[in-house]
């Protein structure tokens, strides 16, 4: 029920802000801001991105994950989405989710809360590692003794069945 209200209301509001900046600053102007804003908030969302990807590449060089980079990209396509919609609120919400310190106080606790995740992953991987270790060595020697040689002989065949003219 709230997310309905909440799609509800925010058209209403963004139609509401756009007539009342219509009428203080002309129709014409503000149709040129709106266009104006989506084109140089995809220019900005391009060129976050590229830094972005530098700074996955980077992580991922050095063997770290890169999950703190994939989540600032995510809230960077976000912010596209939010600068693309025409409206001032939405243009506003995404400009904040472009700035890099905004967008770091929002993605802290969503990284802080995933590494914890992936230790328990790991964990848990290593516990189950030691426990199937002997179930998998025992299943590949007999995937192995069923698989053949594993030799592949390359050659061509005709069917005898076929008639030849």
């Amino acid at each position: 029920m709230p997310l309905l209200f909440f799609l509800l209301v925010w058209p209403l509001a963004e139609i509401w802000l756009m007539i009342q900046v219509g009428q203080q600053t002309g129709a014409f102007s503000t149709l040129l801001f709106i266009i104006a804003t989506a084109v140089l908030g995809l220019l900005l969302v391009q060129l976050e991105w590229q830094r972005l990807r530098l700074v996955m590449h980077e992580k991922m060089q050095q063997g770290e994950a890169p999950i703190g980079a994939i989540l600032e990209s995510a809230a960077v396509g976000l912010a596209g989405i939010l600068l693309f919609i025409p409206g001032f609120i939405s243009d506003f919400i995404g400009v904040l989710l472009l700035l890099p310190f905004t967008r770091k106080l929002l993605v802290r606790p969503l990284k802080n809360r995933s590494q914890d995740t992936i230790y328990q992953q790991q964990q848990a991987n290593y516990q189950q590692q030691g426990t199937d270790y002997y179930k998998k060595s025992n299943q590949t020697s007999e995937q192995d003794n069923l698989a053949g040689s594993g030799r592949v002989l390359e050659g061509e065949y005709q069917r005898k069945d076929d008639k030849e003219p």
